[in-house]
């Protein structure tokens, strides 16, 4: 008598194919909406402030172009510089740790009854 192969009763997985253009985020002149928006809107706030087209054209370029540079092999790199900001920088206590650890406490403390440190 032969062990059953516990394999032979599962299904198969259904296989499916992903093509890395549904994975992109939307671009815009080449530079993801999460970089291409607020480059926008420093350029119109550069316009507001100095009057001068040109120099809201030249940082808006020179932003666009530091930005393509930026995507260039990464088309993700701003969410995950985003995503950074939003989990690792906003951590106050990583150079008590070394490195990002979040406490259900603040960093500052909290006085309780009961909970006593030191």
């Amino acid at each position: 008598m032969r062990a059953a192969n516990p394999s032979s009763n599962q299904e198969k997985l259904r296989e499916e194919i992903l093509f890395l253009a549904v994975t992109r985020p939307t671009m815009w002149l080449g530079v993801p909406i999460e970089a291409s928006l607020p480059i926008a809107l420093a350029a119109c706030v550069t316009l507001i402030v100095t009057g001068n087209p040109l120099y809201a054209l030249a940082f808006g370029g020179a932003a666009f172009a530091v930005a393509r540079l930026v995507v260039r092999h990464d088309a993700n790199a701003f969410r995950l510089l985003m995503l950074w900001t939003r989990t690792k920088a906003r951590c106050r206590n990583r150079v008590w740790w070394g490195g990002s650890s979040y406490s259900p406490l603040p960093v500052a403390g909290l006085k309780r009854r009961g909970f006593h440190h030191g």
